[in-house]
């Protein structure tokens, strides 16, 4: 499969995996990241997305994940939070939750995470692997 058929074969994945899980449960986001978002994968690469649903409040990470995994399809690989432990990621800077919103492509997303996200770019700087508070 050619790089060209290999994108138009996870972007199709990624379309019937956002209507799938958007069908199932309230959505307030989910955020492409990682080496795809970045345009930088290969055929070897997972396809990283982030799924914001207060739906999730109170169950478990583990549950989550098999909750999600129920909707596979191809290389996606999907996390799932709530906006508000979003926010608490972005304030202890944690990599991931700055990858996603500062990188990443959001695909569906509310007023409120779109403002997190460029509210996250203001305050968020990458230095090689790391990231940084910007002063002020």
């Amino acid at each position: 499969m050619g790089e060209g058929e290999t994108k138009r074969a996870w972007l199709s994945d990624l379309r019937k995996y956002v209507s799938d899980i958007s069908s199932a449960i309230p959505v307030e986001a989910i955020i492409l990241y990682g080496s795809a978002a970045r345009n930088l994968n290969g055929s070897w690469s997972d396809i990283d997305v982030l799924v914001i649903s207060d739906a999730f409040r109170g169950i478990p990470i583990p549950d989550r994940i098999s909750l999600l995994l129920r909707f596979k399809r191809g290389r996606i690989e999907a996390l799932g939070y709530t906006f508000d432990e979003l926010v608490r990621m972005v304030n202890a800077m944690n990599p991931l939750a700055l990858n996603a919103l500062i990188e990443g492509r959001i695909i569906v997303g509310s007023d409120r995470v779109r403002k997190l996200a460029e509210e996250t770019r203001k305050r968020f700087i990458r230095r090689g692997r790391a990231w940084f508070m910007i002063p002020g």
